[in-house]
């Protein structure tokens, strides 16, 4: 009886992987979850008239001013951004799904104090909406 139990089950798992591996064939290039495989990062478009995103960088400049004023968080731990900023757009956005949502921003801004012009700099925010919870994780110059 326990030959013929380790024989169907043997049978199933080898049906079972014949099936995934015809599903394999027929799609090779089909993502693991719809949108895109989960952890990767996916271009947002039309970010210009994308309110989210636009509130997103501007929650990002805001955070940033707020910590420096307050003399806390990551901005006394080697920030390279030591003045208040003012913000003006956000020029290009990517989203990563992960443990909430991560958003890559390109966010245009300038010095508060009138030195300069607009600068582009590069923040990572992350949304955990169920939660209702916004992290500013870091704001640099960009290179670009």
């Amino acid at each position: 009886m326990a030959t013929s139990t380790t024989a169907a089950i043997s049978c199933l798992l080898l049906l079972a992987t014949l099936t995934i591996a015809a599903a394999e064939i027929r799609h090779p290039q089909a993502p693991a979850v719809a949108g895109g495989a989960v952890g990767g990062r996916t271009e947002i478009r039309d970010v210009g008239k994308n309110k989210l995103v636009q509130s997103l960088g501007r929650f990002a400049v805001s955070e940033h001013n707020r910590r420096l004023s307050h003399g806390g968080g990551p901005v006394n731990n080697g920030d390279p951004v030591k003045v208040q900023l003012v913000f003006t757009a956000v020029a290009a956005a990517q989203k990563q799904v992960a443990s909430g949502v991560v958003y890559y921003l390109k966010v245009i801004a300038r010095d508060r104090a009138g030195g300069g012009g607009d600068r582009p700099f590069d923040a990572v925010v992350v949304v955990k909406a169920w939660i209702k919870s916004k992290e500013l994780v870091s704001l640099m110059p960009s290179p670009k």
